[in-house]
């Protein structure tokens, strides 16, 4: 008995409230953020603001200063290439589309992941409350061979 006692105390008593790390752990294994950004860059892809940072991003390419983007190995190409599009007036517009466009859907997106988040706790806590119903049901045969 001042065995199971010990081992009683030396365990801290396991709560049902998953961690914020373990909450945070599986909402990223099951790519919620991803599908969150997914969504996100799809109202993108159908913007306008999308249109017109490919058409700059064309037109950086077709113009003249960028002949020698040709010319060059694609690893300096590309960071040539990336540096115009930052410098240009359509990198600052899809800054702003993607500010706007987040704060107009703040409460759907907040929604969104407290409902995730929600889920994932109350998984944890059916999963804890099974392991803790499983672990009495192997302690039992345990306290009774100990008594004999």
């Amino acid at each position: 008995m001042a065995e199971q006692l010990s081992n009683h105390q030396a365990k801290p008593q396991q709560t049902n409230q998953a961690t914020t790390e373990d909450i945070l752990t599986i909402f990223k294994r099951r790519g919620l953020f991803d599908s969150l950004r997914k969504s996100l860059f799809a109202d993108f892809k159908e913007s306008s603001t999308h249109e017109s940072l490919i058409a700059a991003i064309e037109s950086l390419v077709e113009s003249d200063s960028s002949a020698t983007l040709a010319t060059r190995n694609r690893g300096k190409a590309a960071a040539l290439l990336e540096g115009s599009v930052n410098r240009s007036e359509a990198f600052g517009n899809v800054n702003k589309y993607i500010d706007e466009h987040v704060s107009t859907r703040n409460e759907e997106l907040n929604r969104k992941i407290e409902e995730m988040v929600r889920e994932i706790n109350n998984e944890l806590r059916t999963a804890t409350d099974t392991s803790t119903e499983a672990q009495k049901q192997v302690t039992k045969p345990e306290t009774k061979g100990n008594r004999q």
